[in-house]
């Protein structure tokens, strides 16, 4: 039987490559559901790593923890992640956005995809440039047949990209509501 040691932040300066699914798995979030994700989480939170360069953030939890979940990608057993030194909390590139500290370094997975969710829902992409956006501006309405339409939102900076819509339904409505007053 092999014994394996207690894990470890890279000790020296530089950043190493470090196999996923031995001491941990990685949560693979992009930043904009990250921030929100490590907000609601507070406290709990164990230890994030940051890669200003690919954009994500990596949650460290128990491995085969996350292996169901859908919302997010999980680095497990076969997988690499770049781990920078115990000491680097700044980018660029990878840094530690939460430490791990002398307590632990995972995340208990059921708050983590508690609080993933959450930020997921609370951020919508813009249809101009596909970012997520937590100050969604709706910029049109579709409606279908079958009564379940949808909401198409563009963030801030992109909503003035889109020409105001003409609601069909709403004008429907109101030429009826017209012609009952006898306004038509």
């Amino acid at each position: 039987m092999t014994r394996i040691e207690p894990w470890r932040p890279p000790n020296g300066p530089d950043i190493e490559p470090q196999p996923a699914g031995i001491w941990w798995d990685a949560v693979k979030v992009p930043t904009a559901i990250a921030q929100r994700t490590l907000t609601l989480l507070g406290g709990d939170s164990g230890a994030v790593i940051e890669d200003s360069y690919g954009a994500v953030w990596y949650w460290l939890v128990a491995p085969g923890a996350a292996g169901d979940w859908t919302v997010q990608r999980v680095l497990g057993k076969g997988a690499y992640v770049a781990v920078p030194p115990q000491d680097r909390r700044y980018g660029p590139g990878p840094h530690w956005r939460v430490a791990p500290t002398h307590d632990g370094y995972l995340t208990e997975p059921g708050r983590l995809h508690a609080a993933l969710l959450a930020a997921a829902r609370a951020l919508k992409p813009c249809r101009r440039c596909d970012r997520l956006t937590d100050e969604p501006v709706a910029v049109a309405v579709v409606h279908v047949a079958s009564g379940v339409g949808r909401t198409i939102y563009a963030c801030k900076p992109c909503a003035h990209h889109f020409p105001p819509q003409r609601d069909p339904l709403a004008e429907l409505a109101a030429m009826r509501r017209a012609q009952r007053e006898g306004r038509a």
